[in-house]
């Protein structure tokens, strides 16, 4: 055996410890850049006609591939934002943070034999109006075989659509849109309907506005991983071949051989194990003591530095992960649901040594 100190060999586990901490960080820009489209509110109103538009045009974006399947309210994004009714910066910023990069939203009120609709679509990025449109529509149209259809056209004039086929009904009447009325289709096949763009892509750089609790993520989640990484260098130098800790452990065996006890004698060339022979009780019957306190001292430290090596090769890794996450939400502001996702759902990662040398690591998340 080796006359190195036992806890050397945790070495081992520390090593598998900063592997894991650098694979997190490996991993973390992947999850922060996945992204989505738009975010639907709603139609705010009374009355079962609202709820069935509403669901309507929840539908209608769904079909076309934009709705990104988030079911927040716009009464709720409101309440949780503490936003007024025309803080559209305000909602922009609850956008951000859900991780939205559209809002669509919009109010239904009676308006007498109908309704007047009106619908709103929000640039989360800049907090700017992509379109707003206010439409008369009547009984009829919310009926049962006309209410996808109305749908359908409400949002093709807010994305300014245009179509040689679709009829517009409004106010209770029909209106047969003209094939080469307004802007002509973008498709070599004139019938063919043009589709929502595309908001996907990413986008880097600043932009505006950026919430202050972003900037206090990103800073504490920097400080903690310069901590960390300090620690963990640190403390895997100490307990290192060549490390402080070698030399107090050889330093501590020499000096049994100098003061007068050869009751404690512990040789520093020797091929066993120090630390088992300092830490071996030298009466059978008196398991409680040690060979020598001086080395077992030396051992316990040891001990204690290779624990912490440990853990804090396991904190480098996930606060690591968690500045890139924040930095993600500070510079791209397209595509980046995933992360806005796992900060919402207090996602966290945490790890722990095990007594025998290894380590363990755990999560949580709130649903």
């Amino acid at each position: 055996m080796s006359s190195r100190p036992r806890p050397l060999t945790r070495l081992t586990a520390s090593v598998a410890a900063a592997a894991l901490s650098f694979g997190l960080i490996a991993a973390a820009p992947a999850i922060a850049l996945a992204g989505d489209k738009t975010t639907f509110l709603g139609l705010e109103g009374e009355g079962d006609p609202v709820d069935a538009l509403s669901d309507a045009l929840r539908w209608d974006l769904n079909q076309r591939g934009r709705d990104d399947g988030n079911t927040m309210s716009l009464a709720e994004l409101k309440l949780t934002m503490g936003c007024g009714d025309d803080d559209l910066a305000c909602l922009a910023q609850g956008g951000q943070a859900i991780g939205s990069q559209e809002f669509v939203f919009g109010t239904m009120t009676k308006s007498g034999a109908g309704w007047t609709v009106e619908l709103h679509s929000l640039d989360v990025a800049t907090g700017n109006l992509n379109n707003k449109i206010q439409r008369q529509i009547s009984a009829d149209d919310l009926g049962e075989a006309a209410l996808g259809k109305t749908a359908a056209s409400l949002i093709d004039e807010l994305y300014k659509l245009d179509s040689a086929t679709t009829t517009t009904t409004t106010g209770g009447g029909e209106t047969s849109d003209d094939p080469g009325a307004g802007d002509p289709p973008t498709s070599d096949d004139p019938g063919q309907v043009d589709q929502p763009r595309s908001s996907g892509g990413l986008i880097w750089g600043p932009y505006s506005p950026r919430p202050a609790w972003k900037y206090a993520g990103l800073g504490v989640s920097a400080g903690l991983t310069v901590a960390a990484i300090g620690t963990a260098i640190g403390t895997t130098l100490a307990i290192g071949p060549n490390g402080s800790i070698r030399k107090d452990l050889l330093a501590a065996a020499e000096n049994s051989l100098n003061d007068g006890k050869p009751s404690n004698d512990i040789d520093p060339n020797t091929s066993q194990d120090l630390c088992e022979l300092a830490q071996a009780p030298p009466d059978p019957s008196k398991p409680d003591e040690v060979t020598n306190a001086e080395v077992t001292r030396v051992c316990i430290k040891a001990d204690n530095l290779a624990k912490a090596a440990t853990i804090s090769w396991v904190a480098t890794g996930v606060f690591a992960a968690s500045t890139v996450v924040f930095t993600t939400l500070l510079f791209v502001h397209k595509d980046k649901r995933a992360a806005a996702k796992l900060l919402e759902h207090d996602v966290g990662l945490g790890g722990a040594p095990l007594p025998e040398g290894g380590f363990v690591l755990g999560g949580s998340m709130r649903f």
